[in-house]
């Protein structure tokens, strides 16, 4: 129980540095804009898949894909139904490849742009969105990829940190 409240609150958390990073974009150089769209409650799941289970990474992303949906959204269910699709789709890729931090970094940060593609299609065909594939893959995807790399390496570092400590400690008992 008390686990599964840690992981509510860090899924809370990851929700509102989420929103907090969106302030930041768009940035403007020059006559080009760049759109950096964070999303960090997204890899928080896909490594929660990782690194606990399944069920606990549906349960949650329930959870957090409503309330994205409540406060990001215009049409409810996107983020849910995306963030649920991702995480089964992602949980195969796990059971099928070797589970190193290379690949899991990759697959996460494949899944990012996955979402953002999907999302930003679902709010073309509504007519939310003007949807240029080739603006989105010049200026956004690259953007987006680097913020979202530069939270996944502090995201690694602090579990690789974490594990290793772990190690030391059973070590020690040994």
């Amino acid at each position: 129980m008390k686990r599964a409240f840690l992981y509510f609150i860090l899924g809370i958390l990851c929700f509102y540095v989420d929103t907090l990073l969106t302030l930041i974009s768009p940035i403007h150089i020059f006559s080009l804009h760049f759109v950096f769209v964070p999303r960090l409650t997204l890899m928080f799941l896909l490594l929660l898949t990782f690194y606990r289970n399944l069920y606990t990474a549906l349960i949650l992303g329930v959870l957090l894909g409503l309330m994205t949906d409540i406060y990001f959204g215009e049409i409810y269910g996107v983020y849910l139904i995306t963030y649920l699709l991702c995480i089964l789709i992602v949980e195969k890729f796990f059971s099928l490849f070797y589970r190193d931090h290379a690949i899991v970094f990759l697959i996460v940060l494949l899944s990012v742009i996955v979402i953002d593609i999907i999302v930003a299609i679902i709010y073309s065909m509504v007519g939310l969105i003007q949807f240029n594939f080739i603006q989105f893959i010049l200026f956004r995807v690259p953007s987006t990829l680097l913020l979202n790399a530069i939270l996944l390496i502090f995201i690694f570092s602090y579990l690789d940190h974490r594990q290793k400590k772990k190690r030391d400690i059973d070590m020690k008992i040994k």
